[in-house]
């Protein structure tokens, strides 16, 4: 059973750029008029603070220190549990991926990454005709701290191709099922 660190806040929150609709159905990027930034506890849509109507990039940012007790053999995972609609997450600058499927747990294993101090980044992309509801981190984010023997040999995320971080397990029936993955 993995330690869990729930990384729920104070998260800030920055507007990048707003979806405008035009006359005609086109529509446009805007970086000008936008919402202030601001504070927020995490899990959130952005309802409370941009409004239901937003359509936009949100950039959501969340310092966190390295968890300490770590053995040579433990992984630490960055989970997020969900995005509406879509996101590309960093951690001190260096990319981890990209959130395409918001019904689905992302994961990431940053071990190889940590330091003492740490600045995660997730840039939430809500376009014009993203649907019904609001944008926003809306899932749970948190690390999960593991003994790699509890996982059944995880792969380093160093070891596989940028942007291919969300299923770190060769495919197989042994494969361990972290954070409710199907299949």
């Amino acid at each position: 059973m993995p330690h869990r660190i729930r990384l729920r806040g104070p998260w800030q929150y920055e507007p990048l750029l707003c979806y405008r609709q035009l006359a005609g159905g086109q529509v446009e990027s805007q970086t000008n008029d936008l919402p202030s930034a601001g504070r927020i506890a995490m899990p959130a849509d952005w309802s409370g603070t941009l409004g239901a109507d937003f359509r936009g990039q949100v950039r959501y940012t969340r310092r966190f220190t390295c968890p300490t007790g770590l053995q040579p053999r433990t992984r630490v995972v960055l989970v997020i549990e969900g995005v509406n609609h879509s996101a590309t997450v960093s951690l001190d600058g260096r990319s981890l991926g990209e959130i395409a499927d918001a019904n689905m747990p992302w994961q990431c294993d940053i071990r190889e990454f940590l330091s003492e101090r740490h600045l995660l980044s997730v840039d939430v992309d809500m376009p014009a005709d993203g649907g019904a509801g609001c944008g926003g981190l809306v899932g749970e984010v948190r690390l999960e701290i593991f003994d790699e023997e509890e996982l059944g040999g995880c792969r380093s995320a160093a070891a596989l191709a940028p942007g291919s971080y969300r299923d770190q397990h060769e495919p197989g029936a042994n494969a361990p099922r972290l954070m409710n993955n199907p299949g």
